[in-house]
């Protein structure tokens, strides 16, 4: 009987093997999971807040602000660790001078997690929260470009390199964690990894921990971070965009009311007026809701610049070919977004799928609904 099912239907058995391995290592990495998600809701709490401001001409993102944004991440960081310190044993904690180091108990993620946070003190020096929060949004990024690219498009290239190396940084602080073994409950040793406390920070075991996820289980596991609320979470498609219904139907709650009053005025660009495109309109996505133009390009030159530059600004020739090479980057609550020609104009199966473009009406009403 089993080899007549492994004879005729292997490719499913071996598909729901790797299936529950894969469930197995979600759940065993959650610890991972949540700390990026806590780090990703405050930065997107702190994002709607910047825009806020400017809308209502306030205090921008100055130093105040920033300091503010990573003394609340620290909190959410100190709180989440506090929480895990529950869960992880005591004798769990790491000293390089014990003379047995390398044998210990399992080192499962709350625990390593646990051993190195040693220096996520709420003190002067919040370095630390700086550093998570750049790999947190290094990876928001990459999920970014891989949910929406295609892998033969430029942009794809260059909206992957760049978290990539923002990854690689880190990995180069320090050695990877070390080889570790103990003692599983039916008496065979077992071997992980582990990192040192001496060598290894919060931000360089996160970066490890990443790393491992992007060589041995992406893609077979997605992850996406919620538009709405930026958290992280496992998704079965690439293009889904909220964590649950809840947060699909508050943007789309918001997106109504901003619609409907008098906070907007669409505007109406066309493909061959792309480069019409000014920093300050806002975009209405689809997937994403509505966020602000924060730059527009061609080939990394302002288009601004290429605009100004040219003799005869009604050469539509060359003002069609410039719309075909934009590049816009569109700040949204939950972060930022790159988009080309084709992403704004073409490749969509209604015009209702096609983003829409709108200046600013009233912008104490757009501050009040977002």
């Amino acid at each position: 009987m089993v080899s007549y099912a492994f004879q005729n239907h292997g490719k499913e058995i071996e598909d729901q093997v790797r299936a529950a391995l894969d469930d197995e290592w979600l759940s065993q990495n959650r610890p991972f999971i949540d700390l990026l998600s806590a780090i990703s809701q405050r930065d997107r709490a702190h994002m709607q807040g910047a825009i806020k401001r400017k809308l209502r001409r306030r205090e921008g993102e100055g130093i105040e602000a920033v300091q503010r944004q990573l003394f609340d991440i620290a909190a959410d960081v100190a709180s989440f660790l506090e929480q895990l310190e529950t869960l992880a044993p005591a004798k769990s904690s790491i000293s390089t001078k014990h003379p047995d180091y390398h044998r210990m108990v399992e080192p499962t993620a709350d625990r390593c997690i646990v051993s190195a946070a040693g220096k996520c003190t709420l003190g002067d020096d919040l370095t630390w929260a700086k550093d998570l929060l750049a790999i947190s949004r290094s990876f928001r990024d990459f999920l970014s470009a891989v949910s929406e690219c295609d892998a033969q498009d430029s942009l794809f290239l260059l909206r992957v390199r760049e978290p990539i190396e923002t990854l690689n940084s880190y990995l180069k602080k320090a050695p990877g964690p070390l080889l570790v073994y103990w003692q599983g409950s039916d008496r065979q040793f077992r071997f992980g990894r582990s990192p040192d406390p001496e060598l290894h920070d919060l931000s360089t075991l996160v970066a490890n921990w990443l790393s491992d996820y992007l060589t041995n289980y992406y893609p077979r596991i997605g992850f996406g971070v919620c538009a709405e609320c930026g958290k992280l979470f496992s998704r079965e498609r690439r293009d889904r965009t909220f964590c649950s219904k809840s947060c699909q139907n508050r943007v789309a709650y918001k997106r109504k009311r901003i619609l409907e009053s008098d906070a907007l005025v669409q505007t109406n660009i066309s493909a061959d007026d792309a480069c019409e495109i000014a920093m300050g309109l806002w975009m209405h996505h689809p997937r994403f809701g509505i966020g602000r133009v924060e730059s527009v390009s061609c080939e990394n030159t302002p288009m601004a610049t290429l605009l100004k530059g040219t003799a005869n600004r009604q050469d539509v020739r060359f003002r069609s070919m410039l719309s075909r090479r934009i590049r816009v980057e569109i700040r949204f609550l939950h972060g930022t977004r790159r988009f080309g020609f084709s992403d704004l104009f073409e490749g969509q199966k209604t015009e209702d799928q096609l983003p829409t473009f709108y200046r600013v009406k009233s912008e104490e009403t757009l501050a009040e609904f977002l």
